[in-house]
Formats: structure tokens, C-alpha cells, sequence
């Protein structure tokens, strides 16, 4: 008794006819399509930085300056925005040359105009109040934890699915 492992006749004709079909299955089966920026460790680790400049900032101001006495003048604190403005439009500008990251760039511009919004009431006030200053550290807090997020995810995204926690 024979057994005929193939149910139909396999002539060279037929073969050659599949060939394609099989050579493009294969090719698509390899291929990842990817639709989320690259992680970039470097921008995670500006973002943890700037978090680290925002919290201190609005810390230090709470903890060593009052609103008597004109201890928080703006002009007191004036440089310190800059330098936080400058590593803001940074991130910013690293996020907008990255392609496929439309909602890091979001992200980074809702926060440079938050802290530009919030040193120009500095300015105009000359003062901030312990209720202000924390509503601020707040806000911007949640802002950069929401970049650390989306970053992260990126990380996740592009990995493999081994390579996953």
C-alpha cells in the first residue's frame, strides 16, 4: 500500500506559479511596520533632568523665599527660568526633528507655553504665592511625567516582544 503525501498532482507548471505567492508571504511576514519614533535613552535623561531643574526650582522658592518683604521678586528667580526655558525649548526642538512624534511635540509645547505663561505672571506680579508656586510645581510635574511616559512607551513599542518585561 502506497500513501501519496500530496492530495494533488504537483506539476512544474503549478510550482513555478506559486513561487511569487510564497516569495511575497515571506517577505511580508518578515517585515515590522513601525508607526512610533525610536526610544531615545538621551531625551529621556534631558527629561528626568529638566524634571529635576522644574521641581527644585518651585522647592527652593517654597522653602527659603516668603511673599513678605519682596522675597520673591521675580527678578530673584529671573535666571533660573531662563536656564529651564532654554532646556525646555531644547527638548522641544529634539522631539520636532524626530519623525512620527507628533504628541511628544504636543506634549513639550503645551509645557514651554505653561512655564512661559507662568514666568510672565511672575513678572507681572512680582510675587508668587505658596498656593501658585505648588499649583505650578503640579502642572509642570504632570506635564513631564506625561513626556517620561510617552518616551518610554517608544522604548516599548520598538522592542521586540522577548525583550519585553
Amino acid at each position: 500500500m502506497t500513501f501519496n503525501l500530496i492530495p494533488f498532482p504537483m506539476n512544474p507548471l503549478r510550482i513555478r506559479s506559486l513561487t511569487p505567492l510564497i516569495m511575497l508571504l515571506l517577505f511580508f511576514s518578515s517585515c515590522k511596520v513601525s508607526l512610533v519614533p525610536p526610544y531615545n535613552a538621551a531625551i529621556l535623561e534631558q527629561i528626568d533632568q529638566t524634571t529635576k531643574e522644574i521641581d527644585k526650582f518651585y522647592l527652593l522658592m517654597l522653602e527659603t523665599t516668603s511673599t513678605q518683604n519682596g522675597g520673591r521678586r521675580f527678578e530673584q528667580f529671573a535666571e533660573q527660568y531662563v536656564d529651564i526655558e532654554v532646556e525646555l525649548v531644547s527638548l522641544l526642538n529634539k522631539n520636532k526633528i524626530r519623525p512620527l512624534n507628533a504628541n511628544s511635540v504636543r506634549i513639550c509645547e503645551i509645557t514651554l507655553q505653561l512655564w512661559t505663561k507662568y514666568k510672565e505672571e511672575h513678572r507681572t506680579d512680582n510675587t508668587l504665592s505658596d498656593g501658585l508656586i505648588k499649583l505650578n510645581r503640579k502642572t509642570l510635574g504632570d506635564l513631564l511625567f506625561a513626556m517620561q511616559v510617552a518616551e518610554k512607551a517608544k522604548e516599548i513599542a520598538n522592542s521586540s516582544p522577548s525583550q519585553q518585561p
